[in-house]
């Protein structure tokens, strides 16, 4: 499995997330022709540049082959100019995450934005990334300005740069063939609010928090006094992200920096890119604990049948004695977190128990796979364990067993042991 870890420690920007992927190996011609799909005007341009001495890549939008004015060194950076009016997105994309736009006037509604893209003849996985992106930023431009999403029109978020970036990014990160994307952790920034046409606009934006709430992500608020994410940035991560955390166990295969447009003191303005090959790790389970002395044990396996059933791995009892003398069993349930609340609330509502206790655990399986034998015509499967690339197991599954032995009117131990004897080839 490829897998990609998005480092957001100075947060993000279209820009700089498509500068990391182009620089981590996604393909540059198929991303231009993926932008110029969209509008024959557009261009990206890659060039190597520093963010505190670490070297990055810049990825910058052309329009008729003259650079946006965000990406003309010699063009002045004006206050970040925003629409933040009923019905319009303020877009501020500036400051630290590397964007100063200034689309006066520049506005497209999320329908036309939509069909621009859908009309665009891109690859569908391409598409359906970039349309995700969009659709989540009008929800939260709709949410911040109190407006139905389908009412939203995009001022400087819908400009060509914006949806180069987008379909950029979109288009980069099919083309790394990756199987799983975690962010990390995304830095936000604060301080001073934006002016924009209609007032101030606080840093962390209305609009990126919408962004990372509804994505579930962790943030922080950062070390740099300024927008660290723009709402552009939020809303890729929230559509590439499929899981937010610390850098899983992978093998790294190839990285790529992504320089914003500029380079403050505070922190380099780069986002970085990890992609690596995962490797095999001890899945982590819970235990589950309970010591129970007054229930009927006539109850018991009923009790270990429903927890199975709820989705725990394992579930038994040990004999204990109590204070007082008195007779009792610990229950325990392996289960995984995913499993785990519907566990506690059979363990608490079917048994006598007020409490339990929790344990995190390692735990290391061997690989398996299924057989059958036939014993007299009746077949029974088999489980075959192996580790190592040996079989170290064969065991017949003993509900199809006591099937057999029912259905042959046999003795249990009987079908047991020829299915035993039936299974010893599959050791190899």
């Amino acid at each position: 499995m490829r897998v990609a870890w998005i480092d957001c420690s100075a947060g993000a920007s279209g820009d700089m997330l498509l500068g990391a992927f182009l620089d981590a190996g996604a393909d540059v011609a198929l991303v231009n022709a993926a932008v110029a799909a969209v509008d024959r005007s557009l261009s990206v341009r890659v060039e190597k540049t520093l963010r505190h001495q670490i070297a990055a890549t810049k990825a910058s939008v052309y329009v008729n082959e003259e650079p946006h004015p965000e990406n003309d060194p010699n063009a002045a950076y004006a206050e970040p100019a925003a629409d933040t009016g009923h019905g319009h997105g303020h877009g501020h994309d500036h400051e630290t995450a590397g964007h100063g736009h200034s689309h006066e006037g520049a506005t497209r509604s999320w329908a036309e934005v939509r069909r621009v893209i859908e009309g665009a003849g891109l690859d569908s996985a391409v598409q359906e990334r970039a349309l995700d992106t969009f659709a989540r930023l009008a929800r939260a431009e709709g949410s911040a300005h109190g407006v139905d999403p389908d009412d939203v029109h995009f001022h400087e978020v819908g400009a060509l740069d914006a949806i180069a970036d987008i379909v950029g990014v979109a288009a980069a990160s099919i083309s790394l063939e990756l199987d799983r994307i975690v962010v990390s952790t995304v830095a936000l920034g604060g301080g001073r609010q934006v002016r924009g046409q209609h007032g101030g606009i606080p840093i962390p934006g209305p609009a990126v928090l919408h962004l990372l709430r509804e994505a579930e992500a962790p943030v922080v608020g950062g070390t740099a006094p300024y927008e660290m994410t723009t709402p552009t940035g939020a809303a890729l991560l929230a559509t590439l992200a499929d899981e937010f955390g610390l850098m899983p166990p992978i093998r790294i295969l190839q990285t790529g920096v992504g320089a914003g447009g500029r380079d403050p003191v505070e922190v380099p303005n780069i986002v970085r890119v990890v992609i690596g090959e995962a490797t095999a790790q001890p899945s982590t389970e819970l235990v589950y604990e309970t010591n129970v002395d007054d229930l009927d044990p006539r109850i018991w396996p009923q009790v270990l049948a429903r927890l199975l059933q709820a989705g725990a791995a394992d579930a038994w009892l040990t004999p204990i004695l109590m204070k007082k003398g008195r007779p009792a069993h610990t229950l325990s349930v392996l289960t995984s977190s995913a499993n785990a609340e519907v566990v506690r609330s059979v363990i608490l509502t079917e048994t006598s128990a007020i409490g339990l206790r929790e344990f995190p655990i390692r735990k290391h399986a061997a690989d398996r796979e299924f057989a059958s034998v036939e014993v007299s015509g009746q077949r029974i499967h088999v489980k075959i364990a192996r580790y190592g690339g040996q079989v170290v197991n064969v065991q017949p599954e003993y509900e199809d067993v006591v099937a057999a032995a029912t259905a042959l009117d046999k003795p249990v131990k009987s079908v047991l042991a020829q299915a035993i004897a039936a299974g010893h080839d599959l050791w190899g």
